[in-house]
């Protein structure tokens, strides 16, 4: 979904639909991970620096258990052909149409076609993708961007080698009666704050020279009901979730995203190690899963409503999806998937701009993180100067 920037909110709606699911998921990984410390927003960032290392091995000594986690979801794992390479994709959270290309990648096999028999392994409010990645649980993760940067800080080998989302979907929402439509407009009014976004919350206001004493900042949960009865005038928001979740309601709203006010964010990245980037096996594999993914969400671009169906139907199908939801949350989420830069470059390209605004984000709430973090090399050789896999 992943949701969820610094944090970045995933799709709330599963926190209830999937809770059984994501239980499973966050235990097995928190028995796993003992030796980290607790997730920054609905996950934990890395604050244990060396032990770090200790840790991933923990995770590293099953990767069977870890794939048995997804063996509960609706992703086949059967091996279609004797000749595919069995390999892992971990997802940042539970399966709903924010890994919409994923399942049309494996559904459609284009994984398959790189000779890749790929498990989508789900996510979960508390699973953290690095260790996973760094153990060789999964050959590629999909993440946060301010989580990757501090695992990369406290010692993982990981390199980030796409964004699926260009820009954040974080957002303020109001009512469309009542629009909040600028940051300074929030001035004197109630704004509702989730404890998991308060970081991202301090940094934006930080970035547009505010601070929350200019309003009145209350504690909220995921549930946006407090800004339809108007206890709330602005919430902190997911875009693509809670607006949606309002509408559906008969609700409409007013979002500014935080992307557009001195916050420019990627979010959903692909992360990899990078000893596996040097070893030709392993950097065979990681670009079959992107190019598989390049393929996948090209579709998604196409044929939102197919993608949000095949969420319902069949990859979140445990989950009891609300299929008028997801169908609006894969047509809103289009847009921060492709952009003028991934219609040049192709899907998941960072351009230096990017990376740089990304970066300078991060400073602003303390993560310091650098252009060698992210790498193109991948997606270059995917798209060989075009901007099709």
């Amino acid at each position: 979904m992943s949701g969820k920037i610094t944090e970045i909110s995933t799709l709330a709606q599963n926190d209830s639909q999937g809770a059984m699911q994501a239980n499973a998921v966050e235990n097995t990984n928190d028995r796993l991970l003992g030796e980290l410390s607790k997730p920054f927003s609905r996950r934990s960032l890395f604050r244990k620096g060396a032990k770090f290392v200790g840790a991933a091995a923990l995770v590293g000594a099953v990767p069977e258990i870890l794939a048995a986690c997804g063996s509960g979801s609706s992703v086949s794992t059967a091996t279609t052909a004797a000749a595919l390479t069995d390999v892992n994709l971990q997802l940042v959270y539970l399966e709903n149409v924010q890994f919409a290309g994923s399942f049309f990648a494996e559904s459609k096999g284009y994984y398959r076609q790189q000779g890749l028999n790929v498990t989508l392994l789900p996510g979960g409010p508390n699973l953290a993708p690095e260790p996973i990645v760094v153990s060789g649980g999964a050959i590629v993760g999909i993440t946060h961007t301010a989580e990757a940067i501090q695992a990369i800080i406290n010692g993982a080998d990981l390199k980030i080698i796409g964004a699926g989302f260009q820009k954040s979907p974080t957002c303020i929402a109001s009512r469309a009666s009542a629009p909040i439509k600028t940051p300074q407009d929030m001035i004197g009014k109630k704004i509702g704050i989730s404890a998991s976004n308060e970081p991202i919350w301090q940094s934006f206001l930080k970035a547009n020279n505010m601070t929350a004493s200019q309003m009145d900042v209350v504690t909220v949960g995921f549930d946006p009901t407090p800004l339809a009865t108007g206890e709330i005038d602005g919430l902190m928001a997911f875009y693509t979730n809670e607006p949606i979740v309002l509408k559906l309601k008969g609700v409409d709203t007013y979002a500014f995203l935080l992307n557009d006010f001195n916050y420019p964010m990627m979010e959903d990245i692909y992360i990899a190690k990078g000893s596996d980037l040097n070893d030709p096996v392993k950097r065979k594999q990681i670009i079959g899963v992107m190019t598989g993914e390049s393929l996948g969400w090209s579709d998604v671009l196409v044929n939102p409503d197919e993608a949000a169906t095949l969420a319902v139907t069949k990859y979140g199908k445990n989950l009891k999806l609300d299929p008028e939801q997801q169908k609006l949350d894969a047509q809103e989420q289009n847009q921060f998937v492709s952009d003028a830069d991934t219609q040049k470059h192709g899907l998941f390209w960072m351009t230096p701009e990017l990376v740089a605004g990304t970066i300078k984000s991060l400073a602003i709430g303390n993560v310091v993180a650098t252009p060698s973090m992210f790498t193109n090399e991948i997606l270059a050789d995917i798209y060989k100067g075009g901007n099709k896999a």
